[in-house]
């Protein structure tokens, strides 16, 4: 039943948070990058970030404390391994690293600063975040069925 429950955890936490990470970068940083205003979309972004980043981070979290007690159980493959690396780059940008890039590229804005080419850089990101979430979902299907 334990093990039920943490599968339970473990699926919620991974479809909330991925979930929140596909709908900045399909719906959010597109409805950005239609902005004319540069304090306009940073406004739009912190605002939508600063939300999502709490319920990201409780995600993880659950994500991974629900992840740890099904390896307990079930043991590891190649598909948890890929799970655990990913997870642990998300855990990395939620815990620390976002800190920093958000500071390095809003830190000291600049009369130069082109925000929209910021913000295109902040989209391909997402995306090839996304992606790796696409993968850890892929590795977390197999784990699960083979």
């Amino acid at each position: 039943m334990l093990y039920i429950i943490a599968l339970t955890i473990h699926i919620l936490s991974v479809v909330i948070w991925i979930g929140g990470v596909a709908f900045v970068t399909l719906v959010t940083f597109p409805m950005i990058l239609r902005m004319d205003k540069s304090l306009e979309m940073v406004m739009m972004f912190q605002g939508t970030e600063h939300r999502f980043g709490k319920i990201a981070k409780v995600m993880v979290i659950l994500a991974g404390l629900s992840g740890l007690y099904l390896i307990y159980e079930k043991g590891t493959s190649l598909g948890v391994w890929l799970m655990i690396v990913i997870w642990s780059f998300y855990a990395a940008l939620l815990f620390g690293f976002e800190k920093m890039i958000f500071k390095k590229l809003f830190g000291q804005p600049s009369n130069d600063m082109d925000t929209k080419k910021v913000f295109n850089m902040l989209q391909t990101f997402h995306w090839i975040v996304l992606g790796l979430s696409f993968l850890a979902i892929i590795a977390g299907v197999y784990a699960g069925h083979y």
